[in-house]
């Protein structure tokens, strides 16, 4: 077997062993993960953008839903897909994660104010 076959399948196995565990662990964000067929890399990538974005906020610098489902699109090659970037934001704010990010990016939208207000209590 080839170098580069090989290669390919210890890829498989990785990626199906962190899709057993996104089953195992269930979550909002991970049901997310396993519909879109999110792997680890991208999800690690992901979470460096979440963290980045949560930086931005805490200084008080300007965030956008369209940078943000720009640099999705280029994480997980979804190009378009607007509702993955935004069930991924929303996901780990109901998982409370990051939970300043998703109201940040879109808590002008008037489908996700009421939701927004609910959980903040208002």
């Amino acid at each position: 077997m080839s170098d580069e076959r090989v290669k390919l399948l210890e890829e498989k196995v990785q990626h199906l062993e962190f899709k057993l565990d996104l089953m195992f662990h269930d979550s909002n964000i991970n049901r997310v993960l396993y519909e879109y067929n999110i792997t680890k890399s991208q999800y690690n990538e992901i979470m460096n953008l979440m963290d980045e974005i949560r930086d931005r906020i805490d200084r008080n610098e300007e965030v956008s839903n369209v940078e943000y489902e720009t640099r999705i699109y280029e994480i997980t090659g979804n190009e378009g897909d607007y509702h993955l970037a935004e069930y991924i934001v929303k996901a780990f704010w109901e998982d409370e994660r990051w939970e300043n990010v998703f109201p940040a990016l879109y808590g002008d939208f008037p489908k996700y104010k009421h939701i927004i207000s609910e959980k903040d209590g208002n």
